[in-house]
């Protein structure tokens, strides 16, 4: 059955007497969210029901649950509210989230490159985010721009919230095989391709190509399709500055960083490379963007010497007058 069949055929379902699933969000791979209804408090949720064809197996319906109870042991803002885990008897497991309402990144990088500024806040704020999530020992491993959503709370502020912990590394827990490879390769580092050992640097590099689309306003590997993602990850996405090169020095410091092949020439933690990001557009000398750097001329260096010799003029002026009154009266 098409995937878009077997999502559409549940709407109007009630899960457990409580939720009704009244529309479809998005399908993923392990199921589809649904813009849902509890009908007891009447007050909008989001759904995510697993595929029928995943509940048999027992690694998809492992990481089903362990999406809802990696969300749910991190607390911070920046990570989706998981409010109920359950299995209906006839639909089967579900989970229920806050629902979001805003856009994710992919609609804003449709749009094309952002500011170095936007790019600077908006990943940034990602790195909070990781940097609690990481601190429960959990890594993401499949940071992309669906993944990532600009949500607009009550008050009509902007919070970044990470979505989709289906198949993030949680402490000691392994719903891995040795060797394989999960993940989207457009987005993945290198060791996680090559199905060695990861840690937090993994969900670092993710977030420097996240940081390049947003600079740049391209995908990693554009026009590259298929499997030959895999063979190009070493050697990394075509350099920044390549495509951007009037963007602060420090900024493509950053970037470099971010995405070097081998974990250790990376930065430590979320942490650091938030500290990093947002000094460099700060960095003495630098020339921001849309000044000087991109061939424009540069402004005297001195402003206040031209009103300055003005006022000495009229000074001038005003002395040899009063000279020339007084010795006009003085003489005979």
């Amino acid at each position: 059955m098409p995937r878009d069949e077997e999502a559409t055929e549940l709407l109007g379902k009630v899960l457990s007497g409580r939720y009704r699933l009244d529309s479809v969000i998005g399908e993923g791979g392990m199921g589809a969210v649904y813009s849902a209804t509890h009908l007891k408090l009447e007050r909008p949720v989001a759904v995510k029901v697993l595929r029928a064809s995943m509940k048999g197996e027992s690694t998809h319906l492992d990481r089903f649950f362990q999406e809802a109870r990696a969300a749910a042991s991190v607390q911070s803002t920046g990570v989706v509210d998981v409010m109920d885990l359950d299995v209906d008897p006839q639909i089967g497991p579900y989970l229920v989230m806050e629902k979001l309402e805003g856009e994710p990144l992919t609609e804003v990088l449709r749009r094309g490159k952002t500011t170095p500024e936007e790019a600077v806040a908006l990943i940034g704020e990602l790195l909070d985010v990781l940097a609690a999530v990481h601190k429960h020992d959990i890594i993401h491993r499949d940071l992309k721009p669906p993944n990532v959503y600009l949500h607009r709370d009550e008050k009509g502020e902007r919070v970044l919230k990470v979505l989709d912990f289906g198949i993030a590394k949680v402490r000691q827990r392994h719903l891995t095989l040795t060797g394989e490879i999960v993940g989207t390769p457009r987005f993945m580092a290198p060791e996680q391709a090559q199905g060695d050992p990861l840690d937090q640097r993994t969900d670092l590099y993710s977030a420097g190509l996240l940081l390049y689309c947003c600079l740049c306003g391209k995908p990693p590997f554009d026009g590259v399709v298929g499997g030959r993602v895999i063979t190009l990850l070493e050697k990394g996405p075509t350099p920044l500055r390549e495509l951007e090169p009037d963007l602060p020095e420090a900024l493509h410091r950053v970037v470099e960083k971010a995405l070097s092949p081998k974990p250790a020439d990376r930065f430590d933690t979320a942490a650091e490379m938030a500290t990093a990001l947002r000094a460099a557009l700060q960095e003495p000398g630098e020339a921001p963007a849309g000044s000087a750097s991109r061939g424009t001329s540069s402004p005297p260096k001195d402003k206040a010497a031209i009103p300055m010799l003005a006022v000495i003029v009229v000074l001038l002026a005003i002395v040899l007058g009063v000279g020339l009154y007084v010795f006009r009266d003085s003489l005979p």
